[in-house]
């Protein structure tokens, strides 16, 4: 029986880029998503994460909320502003209300609460990756 998680030759990787400051948690992400098939980067804080996408472009980001050099109301925004389809998974553990207001709205951004759960992450991921 075939792997559904394998990915073929033909087919190209989908580019994930993941934005956290808890470096345990990225990494474990991206351990995660690589074994699943995914080309995976990773970025401490939002503005590593804008100079790995301006060299690298991802498919798709998934981001913290808060990181020390450029959170991820700064690196949605300008992503936002540059690629408007571009899916981006947000994950936080707390959020104000005026926090949650200032995020851009839209079809291809979901807001997950930590601890996530890594199976409805995938989920997201290929609903947004085809």
């Amino acid at each position: 029986m075939p792997d559904t998680d394998a990915v073929t030759q033909e087919q190209p990787r989908s580019h994930v880029l993941v934005a956290d400051d808890e470096a345990i948690a990225a990494m474990a992400l991206e351990r995660f998503l690589t074994r699943k098939g995914y080309r995976v980067t990773t970025a401490c804080d939002g503005r590593e994460a804008l100079a790995i996408h301006r060299q690298d472009p991802a498919d798709i980001v998934v981001t913290d909320m808060r990181m020390p050099r450029g959170g991820g109301h700064e690196l949605i925004g300008t992503l936002r502003s540059t690629d408007g389809d571009l899916p981006i998974v947000v994950m936080t553990g707390y959020m104000s209300p005026n926090e949650e207001e200032a995020i851009p709205a839209g079809d291809r951004l979901v807001v997950m609460q930590k601890p996530i759960e890594v199976e409805r992450l995938l989920e997201i991921i290929r609903s947004f990756a085809g």
